[in-house]
């Protein structure tokens, strides 16, 4: 009967510290999408480009469903609004949920294939459904900042001219997500990846 409660509250403990593992990175990931969008910006011909999309994607690499969802869609949200686009953060909201639910669909496919035993086909070490995943967010976001743009100003073609930018914006996130994952997947953080290449 001791023996049974030691287990018990050993394992309720290992829970414990699993959730404050996960809340603790769900709030760093959350203020790094609203950092990254704020503050790193890369100019370009068409303006600049900032770091935001990479580390949402990087929150779906990193954290379960529900979590992602939140860091990326309201770190999205709280950067437009800190920025003094306020209109923007619900739309923002709505459209980083959709990314990361569209890449991880793929995650939790592709990790479903390997756990069967099924072959992946990869290149360079990333499967092909992963850089699919990645073709769809861009496609997404793009769609969507374009649908969102012509609510905002009522205008349906002006919006038109920010489309080459936002594919760059939203490629440039995936490129990122990429590296940055496979760097930190070769450390012992990888193995609490939500996606983790190692296993497939």
């Amino acid at each position: 009967m001791i023996e049974t409660n030691k287990h018990t509250s050993g394992s309720s403990r290992s829970e414990k510290n699993d959730n404050t593992l996960i809340f603790v990175t769900t709030a760093m990931m959350t203020a790094m999408v609203m950092i990254a969008t704020t503050f790193f910006k890369i100019p370009n011909a068409m303006g600049y480009v900032h770091l935001g999309d990479g580390f949402v994607l990087l929150a779906a690499i990193i954290l379960p469903k529900k979590y992602a969802c939140f860091a990326g869609g309201v770190g999205a949200g709280l950067a437009d609004i800190y920025g003094g686009y306020a209109v923007w953060a619900p739309w923002t909201l709505a459209i980083k949920i959709v990314m990361v639910l569209i890449v991880q669909f793929f995650f939790d496919f592709i990790m479903k294939r390997a756990s069967n035993g099924s072959h992946t086909a990869k290149l360079a070490g990333i499967p092909f459904a992963e850089f699919f995943a990645y073709v769809l967010a861009v496609l997404w976001t793009v769609s969507g900042y374009y649908v969102a743009q012509g609510f905002i100003s009522g205008n349906w073609a002006a919006p038109i001219a920010d489309v080459p930018g936002n594919i760059l914006q939203a490629s440039v996130g995936a490129v990122i997500a990429i590296l940055v994952s496979v760097t930190l997947g070769k450390t012992n953080l990888g193995r609490s990846f939500y996606y983790r290449r190692s296993t497939l």
